[in-house]
C-alpha cells in the first residue's frame, strides 16, 4: 500500500449538507470546507429520499465550486444502497460516505459497484473513494479487515450517536471514558492502514457549544486524528484551524530538521535539540508534518482560487 492518505489527503472538515435542502446546498460551497457531504442519510426523511437522489448530479457542481471535495453519504440500507450509489457516482464526486458498516463483504460490493460506475461514466478508474462510517459493535469488532478491504477506502470515522445507541452507552460526562478504547482503537487502525482517522473527542451533534466543540476538536488533533465532520458551518473553521499544525509546531519542527541535519552532516545519528535528545524517530516524524502542512497550504490555495474565480474572497 503506497499511498498514505494521512500525509496526501486533506480532510481537516467534512461539512455534511442535507441534500433535500436547496438553502443549504447554495451556499456550502462558500463555507471554506476541505469536504461538503451531500447527505441522501440521516437529515433526509424517509419519504423524500428517493426523490433526493434524483437531485445530486445537478448538486455536485453546484456544492463544489468553492474548491472543496464532493463526497455523497448514501443509505446503508438493502432497499437503498445501490441505487444511491447509482445516484452518487458522477464526474466531480471525489467519493461516497459508507455508513453503517459492518463487514469487509460489504465494501467490497460497492467497490465493484462503483468500479462499474465509473468505466459506464468516464470517470478515471479508482477515482471515487469510500469513507467508512463504524457505528456499531459488529463494525468495530471487524475494522482492521474493513480497512483492509480496498484501496478506495480513505477514511475510518466512528459514527458516535449510531454507535452510542448500538452499545446502549448514555452519553454523558460519567461515561465519556468509556469510549476512549474505541476512539484510540479507530486511530491505531486508521493509521495502520495508512487512511486518515477522523472524528471528535465527543459528539458533532453539540455543535452550537463553540468553546466544547473547539476542545473536542483539540483533544482529537492530540490524540492523532486528522479531520472529522460537522454538521453546522460555523465549525468548519474552527475544524480547519484545529486540524492543522500551529505555527508553532511548524516552527519547531523547521528548527528541530535543521538540528538533525547538522548532526547527520557530522556524522551522528542523535543529538540534543531544546535540551532533548533526538534521533531518526523524532527527525521523520518533523519532516512529515511539514510535508502535511504544504499539502494543507496547496488545498487551501485551491480552494481560495476557486471562491475568486466564483466572487467570493
Amino acid at each position: 500500500m503506497d499511498f498514505d492518505y494521512t500525509v496526501q489527503l486533506v480532510r481537516r472538515s467534512r461539512l455534511i449538507v442535507p441534500a433535500n435542502e436547496p438553502k443549504f446546498l447554495e451556499k456550502a460551497y462558500s463555507r471554506n470546507a476541505d469536504a461538503i457531504v451531500l447527505d441522501l442519510e440521516d437529515s433526509v426523511p424517509q419519504m423524500e429520499k428517493v426523490q433526493t437522489r434524483q437531485t445530486i448530479k445537478l448538486s455536485v457542481p453546484l456544492v463544489g465550486k468553492g474548491g472543496g471535495d464532493v463526497l455523497v453519504r448514501v443509505n446503508h440500507t438493502a432497499e437503498l444502497l445501490r441505487e444511491d450509489v447509482a445516484a452518487a457516482i458522477w464526474p466531480g464526486v471525489a467519493g461516497i460516505v459508507l455508513p453503517k458498516v459492518e463487514d469487509a463483504a460489504a465494501v467490497q460490493a460497492i467497490e465493484k459497484l462503483i468500479g462499474n460506475l465509473e468505466q459506464q461514466r468516464s470517470i478515471p478508474a479508482g477515482t471515487i473513494k469510500i469513507s467508512i462510517l463504524i457505528e456499531s459493535g459488529a463494525g468495530y469488532l471487524n475494522m482492521n479487515e474493513i480497512a483492509k478491504a480496498s484501496p478506495r477506502i480513505d477514511s475510518l470515522t466512528i459514527g458516535n450517536e449510531d454507535f452510542l445507541s448500538d452499545l446502549g452507552i448514555v452519553a454523558n460526562a460519567d461515561t465519556y471514558h468509556a469510549l476512549l478504547v474505541p476512539r484510540m482503537q479507530l486511530v491505531i487502525t486508521a493509521r495502520a492502514n495508512k487512511k486518515l482517522p477522523m472524528g471528535l473527542m465527543g459528539s458533532l451533534a453539540n455543535y452550537s457549544d463553540a468553546d466544547a466543540f473547539e476542545k473536542s476538536a483539540v483533544l482529537a488533533y492530540q490524540h492523532g486524528y486528522l479531520g472529522a465532520s460537522c454538521i453546522n458551518p460555523r465549525n468548519v473553521d474552527t475544524l480547519n484551524r484545529c486540524f492543522s499544525p500551529g505555527t508553532a509546531e511548524i516552527e519547531q519542527a523547521e528548527r528541530l530538521v535543521a538540528a538533525f541535519d547538522a548532526a547527520l552532516a557530522s556524522g551522528k545519528g542523535a543529538t540534543t535539540f531544546e535540551g532533548k535528545m533526538i534521533d531518526y524517530v523524532h527527525y521523520e516524524r518533523a519532516k512529515r508534518m511539514l510535508a502535511r502542512q504544504e499539502i494543507i497550504n496547496q488545498f487551501e490555495q485551491k480552494k481560495q482560487q476557486a471562491r475568486a474565480a466564483v466572487g467570493l474572497s
